[in-house]
């Protein structure tokens, strides 16, 4: 993943091994509707954190042979990323202070 802009549809599948992780996840995802908004946080190989608001497009979830899993898919409404503010942050920082003499 190399950038997550307004308008994309985010996606994200997940398989759970743990039928006790299962419940909680299942919980979770029962009072999910489509429409509704929804935040999120992805962090990508490198590291890097994305932040956002969408609003959810579908969400699916099954059961098979003790294989548990889910998909929901998120319409970009906001995102911001969290190197941006490490940067402003470090820009702050950086600047020098005033030395009365």
């Amino acid at each position: 993943m190399t950038d997550v802009l307004i308008g994309d549809i985010l996606v994200v599948q997940a398989l759970i091994l743990n039928p006790l992780d299962w419940h909680h996840f299942y919980d979770r995802i029962s009072i999910m509707k489509r429409g509704d908004k929804a935040n999120f946080l992805v962090v990508t190989k490198e590291g890097e954190r994305l932040t956002g608001i969408g609003r959810l497009e579908e969400v699916e979830k099954w059961t098979s042979r003790l294989r548990y899993g889910f998909k929901i898919k998120i319409n970009v409404s906001k995102q911001k990323s969290l190197s941006d503010r490490r940067q402003k942050i470090q820009h702050v920082w950086e600047k020098p202070a005033a030395i009365m003499i």
